[in-house]
């Protein structure tokens, strides 16, 4: 009898210890436009934290982290239990990765990028951080173009993602985007000969087309058929808080997974909360992706 209750120990303890390497295997992702650099307030950086506290994400990609530097970033991710830190630089619109892991042979990359861009290694996972052109479409091809090349150097039968935010529209949302959307892009054309984003006088998918070109899933399409809004929140681009989430809905902000990430997504969405309708004017998009088949 002893014998019995001695292997039922035992397999209690076996299977807990699967259960503990099962919920290991699994990395949760958000990519987070947080406005110039979460406007260097307090009472904002807070309300990050604690989204980063209720959230629990493993990795978190940052754009826009304006302000910041190395030193800053890494007592920011002290703050939210992430000891690896990287940013791309320390003018202009930076970008940024945080982690619990380790970050394995990153690079930082400024020519020829609009901002910027990182590449980093995680737990076997390939990461692009990404903040393409806000003004110009041709420039949003030849940054996806740059991105691409660089992903032709990693082994096809490895996990790759690309997120951030990529000022560009799917044609999976074309339906959502009618002559209301068209016509005020059309409006601020007119307004400022510094910003060319319509192609031809047509809303353009290009951009996000050579991703699919290239095999690359959206994360967010791989599980919702619905259209969900990236911006606007309730906050403008000026950090100022709004009555209403008021503008036109688009979805601007990804997470792309080739097929190998692809396969791995178990969850993925758009974050929208007590916190994040405030933090910034862009709402961060997450995913969970299985470490292994």
């Amino acid at each position: 009898m002893k014998n019995y209750k001695n292997l039922f120990v035992i397999a209690v303890i076996v299977a807990a210890n699967v259960c503990i390497a099962n919920a290991q295997e699994t990395l949760k992702i958000v990519s987070y436009n947080v406005l110039y650099g979460l406007k260097k307030d307090s009472v904002n950086i807070d309300r990050f934290v604690n989204f980063a506290e209720d959230w629990k994400p493993d990795v978190i990609a940052l754009e826009e982290m304006n302000g910041y530097t190395q030193k800053t970033l890494e007592q920011l991710g002290q703050r939210i239990g992430h000891d690896y830190v990287l940013q791309s630089k320390e003018d202009g619109f930076p970008v940024a990765i945080t982690s619990k892991y380790p970050l394995v042979n990153f690079r930082k990359v400024t020519e020829n990028m609009w901002h910027s861009y990182i590449y980093a290694k995680i737990k076997g996972v390939h990461f692009f951080v990404i903040h393409f052109s806000p003004f110009s479409y041709e420039k949003r091809l030849k940054e996806v173009t740059d991105i691409l090349a660089q992903v032709n150097e990693i082994p096809s039968n490895e996990p790759i993602l690309i997120m951030g935010d990529f000022n560009s529209l799917d044609i999976s949302d074309k339906d959502k985007y009618g002559k209301e959307v068209l016509d005020a892009m059309k409006q601020s054309e007119q307004k400022h000969d510094h910003i060319r984003n319509l192609h031809n006088g047509a809303i353009d998918y290009s951009v996000l087309g050579k991703l699919h070109e290239a095999g690359f899933k959206d994360t967010y399409r791989l599980l919702h058929k619905e259209f969900e809004s990236s911006v606007p929140t309730f906050k403008d681009g000026n950090g100022n808080i709004k009555q209403k989430n008021t503008g036109h809905p688009k979805r601007i902000d990804y997470i792309w997974a080739n097929s190998v990430a692809a396969s791995r997504v178990t969850k993925s969405g758009i974050v929208k909360n007590e916190y994040t309708h405030y933090i910034s004017d862009h709402y961060p998009t997450f995913i969970e992706l299985k470490l292994s088949k």
